[in-house]
């Protein structure tokens, strides 16, 4: 046996792949991975990879979709590694790895498969049209986000059996590029370390319905709030060990009902730490017996309509061999496969701050959540509800996203250089401003600061970044107001007039005009202005369900054995998006929910 290796950039850095090679037989023995980064989702797409490889002693697998990019670089790494024998020519003529994110390099002939997005049916399937079944289950979850593992691992706890279907090749869905936070009141890490020791589910709940504008059901956000510290227990009982608490930015009219709430645990709070999370759950599911299927699309629900009553008794599924399969479902089937997120036609009909940054290419979800459990609902009656937010953030600055990291002094401009919005709220809220602003004029927003601004711990700049970004042109300096103003385009005589409203209530230490409560500081030239850009985590806004996540119809009645969980589900996240940690817990809570609903637990 002789070992060969070879290395490829991947997202993390530098992954190497060792083939060890039988001369004497001219085959593959083994193949592994060695710098491999953990906690991350290329190492879970790199642990299916290499068990595929391994089956099939052949480094020429398909990369994995939703890990396309450190799979691609692996597959790449091997190919070179088992041509460096000479026993072994493998072709290679395609770089795996440029662009691997982009949908038209997502081909067989890139090594890296198409996601399974394929065309729902438009034609509704009854018992009656189905010949055979391929199997069935007592639960069938559409989807292995976060909600749809959270599910699965509830079914199965409880002796159910359970099959999973999932469109892209690792499981985890947009959840994984999350903190893996979860908003909860009353724990007792909340009492150990914050000085919120009396905090309740109740104070949870009216800050909730609060933000929620009088969009949300109240039934929906009291189940998840009563049951938010419970979930955190069962995570914990799966291995997540939580570590600290901390809060969201302003609400400004919800400040009476604040805590911190947001629970972090070990490895977890930075973007793409989910993985940890979701990878507990799927385990965890696994472990008790659930079973999942990956690169598979469900394409259609099937119905029971006798008795006058329509009842959803199974799935229609198509894999990579394009074949259409039956499933069926003997005691429910689970929605969780996000919201319109990816999909530009949906959103331009039912969300319009969603539509602007999809048509943007801002959106950051995984590129399967085209809101098919919403149409396949649709498709039999079900009702929608809670559309037109989304989840926006400025990647680039981070602002408002953690109440420990207040944004520095700074004002927020719209195009006549008037200021709008409390800079240091949550930041879905202010984006809800900063779009309404948008488009109200039909001009960009802009954050103004100044050059001694960005000495607060607290700046996303440094002295060095900020010369870097000015030179790029992402930030626009001037050493005047009135110069600052005709660079962007606005008036100047409101922009001094903000500027200096600003700086003479900061010197005063307060904010009479829209009660912010952080970073007020005067700030001086030379002056600076940022355009406020969208980075998008998904639309708001799904099915309509009752509080066992039973699917609703038009006329308000539940539809027998269809369940929508987390963000598949509409009407307990109102306008905006009220803080980290809501979606996780979300998902998780209506996952259970979902589940035991089924169960009659």
């Amino acid at each position: 046996m002789k070992q060969f290796s070879a290395e490829e950039k991947e997202f993390h850095g530098t992954i190497k792949a060792v083939v060890e090679i039988d001369e004497a037989k001219g085959q593959i023995n083994k193949v592994w991975a060695e710098n491999v980064t953990p906690n991350t989702i290329g190492a879970a797409g790199i642990a299916t990879w290499l068990e595929k490889a391994n089956q099939t002693k052949s480094v020429e697998i398909d990369a994995v979709s939703g890990a396309s990019i450190s799979t691609g670089a692996l597959r790449k790494a091997a190919i070179t590694a088992a041509n460096q024998s000479k026993v072994l020519s493998i072709k290679e003529n395609v770089d795996t790895i440029s662009g691997a994110s982009q949908s038209d390099s997502n081909t067989v002939k890139a090594g890296i498969p198409e996601t399974a997005n394929y065309p729902l049916l438009k034609d509704e399937i009854t018992e009656y049209d189905v010949d055979t079944y391929e199997n069935e289950f007592d639960v069938i979850v559409v989807g292995a986000g976060g909600a749809g593992l959270a599910a699965a691992a509830t079914a199965a706890e409880n002796h159910a059996s359970v099959m999973v279907i999932e469109k892209q090749g690792i499981a985890g869905g947009t959840t994984n590029y999350s903190g893996g936070v979860i908003q909860a009141a009353g724990t007792n890490l909340q009492k150990e370390t914050t000085q919120f020791q009396n905090d309740t589910p109740e104070n949870h709940e009216r800050e909730y319905m609060k933000a929620g504008e009088g969009r949300v059901y109240q039934d929906l956000v009291h189940d998840f709030t009563q049951n938010s510290p419970k979930n955190i227990a069962w995570l914990a009982k799966m291995g997540i060990k939580w570590t600290n608490v901390y809060g969201h930015t302003e609400i400004p009219y919800a400040k009476d009902y604040f805590a911190d709430r947001i629970h972090v645990y070990e490895n977890g709070g930075a973007s793409g730490n989910g993985i940890i999370l979701t990878q507990h759950l799927l385990n965890y599911a696994l472990d008790l017996g659930a079973k999942i299927t990956y690169n598979t699309a469900v394409v259609g629900l099937i119905t029971d309509n006798t008795d006058n009553q329509r009842k959803v008794v199974g799935v229609v599924t198509e894999g990579t061999d394009h074949q259409l399969k039956c499933l069926k479902a003997r005691r429910g089937v689970v929605l969780a496969t996000a919201s319109i997120d990816q999909n530009l036609d949906l959103a331009k009909d039912l969300s319009p701050q969603h539509y602007e940054d999809v048509k943007a290419h801002h959106c950051w979800s995984v590129p399967t959540n085209q809101g098919d459990g919403i149409v396949m609902g649709m498709s039999i009656g079900a009702a929608i509800t809670g559309f037109g937010g989304t989840i926006d953030f400025d990647a680039r600055t981070g602002n408002g996203t953690d109440d420990r990291v207040p944004t520095i002094p700074s004002i927020f401009v719209n195009g006549n250089g008037l200021r709008f919005v409390n800079e240091d709220s949550t930041y879905a809220y202010e984006f809800r401003a900063i779009f309404n602003q948008e488009k109200q004029l039909d001009k960009p927003t802009y954050q103004i600061f100044g050059a001694d601004s960005i000495n607060e711990k607290t700046s996303p700049w440094n002295k060095e970044s900020l010369e870097n970004d000015v030179k790029s042109g992402l930030v626009v300096e001037a050493d005047s107001l009135e110069k600052l103003a005709s660079k962007i385009d606005v008036p100047a005589a409101n922009l001094v007039n903000s500027v200096n409203t600003w700086n003479k209530n900061a010197t005063n230490g307060n904010d009479p005009e829209y009660g912010r409560t952080n970073g007020i500081k005067a700030f001086s030239g030379p002056y600076y202005a940022y355009r406020n850009t969208p980075g998008n985590l998904g639309a708001l806004g799904g099915l309509k369900i009752n509080k066992n996540c039973n699917v609703l119809d038009v006329y308000n009645q539940p539809i027998t054995g269809l369940y929508a969980a987390g963000l598949n589900a509409g009407g307990w996240l109102g306008s905006y998006y009220p803080g980290s940690g809501t979606a996780i817990g979300g998902i998780i809570h209506q996952g259970r929910r979902a589940a035991k609903s089924i169960l009659g637990l």
